[in-house]
C-alpha cells in the first residue's frame, strides 16, 4: 500500500490563545504556557490516525502566524524571532509570516501605544489548503484550528478528493466547537491536557537584556 501523505496546518494564535483559555485561565499566567512545539504536534495528530489508516506518514507542518515588529515592544519581536528561527530548524516543518497591523490606542491607560491585530494569515492559510490539495501536495490535511473561515478550504480539499480532519482542546467541563461541513463528517481530533503536555513547550524566548 502506498503511503497516505499528511500535511497538518497550524493557525498557531487561534492554537496558543485556545490552549491558554483552557489550561492556564488565570491572568497571570506566563506568556510561554500555551506555546506548542510544532513538529510534536504533527507528529501526535499523524499518529492518531493510524488507528484508521496505518500508512499515514507526516508529510509536513505548516505553521502561520502575524509578524509583530518594535511596536509591540522590542522584547515581543525579538523573542517571535527567536522562536520562529528554531521552528524553521525543525525537520518537516514551514513556517509562514505575515506583518501585523496596527492602529493607535485610543482608551487611556492602555499599555501600548499600539495596537495589534492578524491580518491576511488566515487566508494565506486557507490558500495553501486550497492549492495544496488541487496540487495533490497531500492526501489528508489536519487543520488545527476551531477559525470558521477556513470552512471554503475544507470544502475544497474535500471537493477534489482530500481527507479533511481538524483538531482542537478540549476538557471535560468546556467541550469547544470545531470546525463543520455541511453534510460531511470531519473527524476532530479533542485534544486534552494530558497530550497538550505531550507538545507543550515552555521555553522562554524572551531575550534579558534589549
Amino acid at each position: 500500500m502506498p503511503d497516505t501523505r499528511v500535511v497538518v496546518f497550524i493557525d498557531y494564535q487561534n492554537v496558543y490563545h485556545s490552549a491558554r483559555d483552557l489550561f492556564f485561565p488565570s491572568d497571570e499566567a506566563p506568556s510561554p504556557l500555551g506555546s506548542i512545539h510544532p513538529l510534536r504536534l504533527g507528529e501526535l495528530l499523524c499518529d492518531l490516525g493510524r488507528i484508521k489508516d496505518p500508512h499515514r506518514v507526516l508529510a509536513g507542518v505548516r505553521v502561520y502566524r502575524g509578524q509583530p515588529d518594535s511596536r509591540s515592544g522590542v522584547k515581543l519581536s525579538r523573542s517571535f524571532d527567536r522562536q520562529v528561527a528554531v521552528w524553521g530548524q525543525m525537520p518537516g516543518v514551514t513556517v509562514r509570516t505575515r506583518p501585523l497591523k496596527y492602529h493607535r490606542a485610543s482608551e487611556p491607560g492602555h499599555e501600548s501605544d499600539w495596537i495589534a491585530k492578524e491580518k491576511g494569515v488566515d487566508v494565506m492559510m486557507a490558500l495553501d489548503i486550497s492549492v495544496g490539495a488541487r496540487n495533490n501536495a497531500y492526501d489528508v490535511a489536519i487543520i488545527a484550528s476551531a477559525d470558521s473561515d477556513f470552512g471554503p478550504a475544507l470544502e475544497d480539499a474535500v471537493h477534489v478528493g482530500k481527507r479533511v480532519e481538524t483538531a482542537t482542546w478540549w476538557i471535560p467541563k468546556s467541550p469547544r466547537g470545531q470546525l463543520r461541513l455541511p453534510g460531511r463528517n470531519i473527524w476532530n481530533h479533542c485534544l486534552d491536557k494530558s497530550q497538550f503536555d505531550l507538545i507543550r513547550d515552555d521555553t522562554d524566548y524572551f531575550p534579558y537584556s534589549s
